[in-house]
């Protein structure tokens, strides 16, 4: 079975991609997207996704409230389909800490590290009991196969040079018959149809990094290939989120759909499972990937 109704309805959606689900990232409709057909991937740029950004866009949270309001996640119910409880468990981009409360309050052992320093610094102040570190997923420091799990949700894309630096320590840092699970926007079916319809402005292939780089829409055959190439198997896969993936690239009636897409009307939240069920893997916004260190 999939993980789709897990993740389909509001408090799933919200939380399917740390940055850009249960916290208020940059808004995608105000990002100006480029087409990169050398790498087959869309980038989004408007505003840099710094530690500093992330500072100030969660500075005004009540981070005790928000966190432990967080008792059932739905990442708790994946993680337990595939690692026991006890188990260590590795959040890579943390963020607010609300799936590290919750990992813990299911009984495992869990350590969130996050480079956005000051909201690191309010966490231990107000949550001295969960290990949220300062650190960079890039280089992190923690001992050779020290982790039997490691989540990353909507990480790896914000880096102009690529994960390549942050997928090399999700190996080294996982035991063997360990299970990595990543989530990140991608090139679904519905965005790759736009781009050869050349509904995107393209990107140069002699192009700098600009200024304000946001985040990548990767191909999910180029990531999977990559994290093969490491040693890692891929077990599950799966498109999220159809509903939102289908209004970020409407051109036309984007408003009416979003207010279907945020309505807590319990009709509308039911239509909006079934069209997610129905979307996912062709429209979905985000792909989740399972897979098992070899």
């Amino acid at each position: 079975m999939g993980f789709d109704f897990l993740l389909n309805d509001t408090g799933g959606r919200r939380s399917a991609n740390c940055r850009h689900g249960n916290h208020t990232s940059k808004r995608f409709s105000d990002l100006k997207k480029y087409y990169d057909p050398l790498n087959d991937r869309i980038l989004c740029i408007g505003q840099a996704a710094t530690g500093e950004y992330w500072d100030a866009l969660w500075s005004a949270k009540d981070f005790r409230a928000h966190i432990t309001s967080t008792k059932g996640s739905w990442l708790t119910r994946i993680t337990k389909k595939y690692v026991s409880c006890q188990a260590k468990i590795l959040e890579g981009g943390c963020g607010l800490g609300n799936h590290v409360y919750a990992l813990s309050k299911s009984g495992y052992q869990v350590t969130g590290v996050d480079f956005a320093s000051k909201t690191v610094n309010y966490l231990n102040q107000v949550l001295p009991e969960l290990d949220i570190r300062y650190a960079d997923v890039r280089s992190l420091p923690f001992e050779d196969e020290a982790f039997d799990g490691y989540w990353s949700l909507g990480v790896i894309e914000h880096f102009w040079d690529g994960y390549t630096l942050i997928s090399q320590e999700m190996h080294r840092v996982l035991r063997k018959g360990g299970y990595l699970f990543i989530t990140f926007p991608w090139m679904s079916p519905l965005r790759k149809y736009k781009a050869r319809r050349m509904r995107y402005l393209v990107w140069g292939p002699m192009q700098s990094a600009p200024e304000g780089f946001y985040q990548y829409l990767l191909s999910s055959e180029s990531v999977s290939g990559n994290f093969r190439k490491l040693g890692f198997e891929l077990i599950y896969e799966a498109g999220l989120d159809g509903l939102k993936g289908i209004k970020d690239e409407l051109e036309s009636g984007s408003s009416l759909l979003s207010r279907f897409y945020m309505s807590r009307n319990f009709l509308i939240r039911a239509l909006r499972y079934i069209v997610n069920s129905l979307m996912s893997n062709s429209c979905g916004h985000i792909k989740i990937m399972v897979f098992r260190k070899n």
